[in-house]
């Protein structure tokens, strides 16, 4: 018995992919339930939930999920990832929009950085006098008087 893995993880034509423990114990459904399968009605087995939404990916991080939790895990060639190898990179429209907001968000970040051509023309135009009163700080009866209302 010692053999015996924890969860056996496959697919079922009809179903799709579904584990089945290999006894009932609330710590195996709990982690099955975590890493996203439910239990079916009158039956041992869980299948994954939205089976539409990129089975094959899901159910690899299931079961590195649970193995990492120390079960025991027999899986389809499809859903074993031998140990040492990394999971398949995400879609890639996903990975270009990830690129495209990393880069706006850099310009964005060197857009604030930058004076405008046009911020430096208007103060430049400025006497110096101007200049030196839009920078100089109020005096402190007037922040006191600005407090105290």
């Amino acid at each position: 018995m010692a053999d015996t893995p924890h969860i056996t993880i496959g697919h079922r034509p009809l179903v799709g992919v579904v584990a089945a423990p290999s006894h009932d114990h609330h710590v195996t459904d709990h982690l099955l339930r975590r890493v996203g399968f439910e239990p079916v009605p009158d039956s041992r087995l869980y299948t994954l939930t939205e089976r539409d939404r990129d089975p094959v990916r899901r159910t690899q991080l299931a079961v590195q999920s649970l193995r990492a939790a120390r079960q025991s895990v027999t899986a389809d060639a499809a859903y074993d990832l031998h140990p040492g190898e990394r999971l398949p990179p995400p879609l890639a429209p996903e990975a270009e929009f990830v690129r495209q907001t990393t880069a706006a968000a850099q310009r964005r970040a060197q857009a604030a950085l930058t004076a405008s051509p046009a911020r430096i023309q208007t103060v430049s135009a400025l006497p110096p006098s101007a200049v030196e009163h839009a920078f100089r700080p109020a005096p402190a009866r007037a922040l006191q008087a600005a407090h105290t209302r």
